[in-house]
């Protein structure tokens, strides 16, 4: 029996309301979408959900207490908090500069890193 599930496609700005129709974890068919997006969307959010991450660390001896970082790449959605938990334990020292990897293979993620997006110098 077929089942719908439906997405809103974060995409692009337009924000279109998707419907999924599926029998388990087969895929017959996608509407809504305006662009192309909108189904690869659609696709990735029922198979595997994943996230973009960015956020702040703490850290000493530079101009600011805050060091902004991000993930290289999306991590499974159900794993964001516990990821965060683990970024957010961080305490660096600077000098740091942009791109340095913080955490190498986050969660057990080969090649999902946690790099810096600022240099921070020591003052």
């Amino acid at each position: 029996m077929a089942e719908v599930t439906n997405f809103v496609c974060i995409g692009c700005p337009v924000g279109c309301p998707l419907q999924l129709t599926h029998e388990g974890t087969e895929i017959q068919e996608i509407l809504g979408q305006a662009c192309n997006r909108g189904a690869k969307y659609a696709r990735q959010e029922f198979v595997d959900p994943r996230r973009g991450m960015s956020t702040t660390v703490a850290i000493r001896g530079a101009r600011w207490r805050r060091l902004p970082v991000k993930v290289t790449k999306a991590i499974p959605k159900d794993r964001v908090i516990e990821a965060a938990r683990l970024i957010h334990a961080l305490q660096l020292n600077a000098p740091v500069r942009r791109g340095d990897v913080l955490i190498r293979d986050i969660l057990g993620e080969p090649g999902i890193d946690v790099v810096a997006t600022r240099t921070m110098l020591a003052v």
